[in-house]
């Protein structure tokens, strides 16, 4: 799950440190998220396409509601 978050991290050499302070959100949160142990909720998928300058539903396809 959120595999197109963490690739876009990856390809933009961002961490996710870096995600919590730009969503500021605490890292312990952003970090669930990327494991797939949280689903995200939509204001940290609105705040984190806007950090990364991308569409939500281009990074979160699977945690999107249907």
């Amino acid at each position: 799950m959120l595999e197109e978050l963490r690739q876009e991290l990856e390809r933009q050499e961002r961490s996710a440190a870096w995600l919590a302070r730009k969503t500021d959100f605490d890292p312990s949160y952003v970090t669930r998220v990327l494991n797939g142990e949280r689903k995200p909720s939509p204001v940290f998928q609105a705040r984190a396409a806007e950090a990364l300058g991308v569409a939500a539903d281009q990074l979160f396809t699977q945690a999107l509601p249907a």
